[in-house]
């Protein structure tokens, strides 16, 4: 705290029967004598269509292979479909995995989403134009959030700062204490919470809150950034 810190298998063929004879009158004795036909007059013809056939056995063939043809189409769909979603759902689990490990970038509405869905305590130095952020949850006690600027180039000493959030029982009270150690520097800023910092290295300034278990740590490598931010009035902020 006061330290640096798979695609589915493919179906069984649903067509299993063996190809149907291709003769469409299989059986004799099922279709009228073609003279009834010819001689019959039209309307009879339509008001009595099949005139005794025994429909082809390759269309019956047919007919009775539509359920299974259509039960295996349904059910590669809703394999598939299940399959997808199952692998969508497995990607955003990786992706969320990588952000709250610090493995990710995200910007500004992705971070207030990520810490209110989840009830995650975390506090930074306020919204601010073009930055993206970086979340570390893996710590026991504690979040970092690392802070860059996209307007700077990466690597550079004033392309991020850091703000850490802690779990600490007597937050303030500890944060005064450790202002009287050698070197230390501490005092009261106006907002009511403990600050304190160490005069050989100021660039981590802690921050006791009042009335809260919670200690908050600022790293900004830029000389003196650290204190003026904790020096600023409602400077540290809850993301809600």
């Amino acid at each position: 705290m006061l330290s640096v810190t798979p695609k589915p298998e493919g179906l069984a063929n649903p067509f299993g029967e063996a190809r149907p004879n291709n003769d469409p009158y299989p059986e004799e004795g099922l279709r009228p004598p073609i003279q009834e036909i010819i001689d019959a007059p039209v309307e009879e013809i339509l008001d009595a269509p099949n005139w005794g056939f025994k429909e082809p056995k390759s269309r019956r063939n047919f007919k009775r292979i539509i359920p299974y043809l259509i039960t295996g189409i349904v059910f590669s769909s809703i394999t598939f479909g299940a399959e997808y979603l199952m692998q969508s759902k497995r990607n955003s689990v990786d992706n969320t995995a990588l952000i709250l490990h610090g493995g990710q970038t995200i910007n500004e509405n992705q971070l207030r989403k990520l810490v209110v869905s989840r009830g995650l305590n975390v506090y930074w130095l306020g919204s601010k134009p073009g930055m993206k952020y970086l979340i570390n949850t893996s710590q026991a006690d504690g979040i970092s959030l690392r802070c860059i600027s996209t307007a700077i180039s990466t690597g550079s000493n004033d392309s991020y700062y850091d703000v850490g959030t802690f779990v600490s029982q007597n937050a303030f009270a500890l944060t005064q204490k450790a202002a009287k150690q050698p070197n230390g520097v501490g005092f009261v800023n106006i907002d009511g919470n403990a600050v304190y910092y160490d005069s050989r290295d100021p660039k981590n300034v802690y921050i006791g809150l009042k009335n809260a278990d919670i200690q908050v740590e600022i790293y900004d490598p830029r000389p003196d950034q650290a204190l003026a931010a904790a020096l600023l009035q409602g400077n540290l902020k809850k993301i809600t």
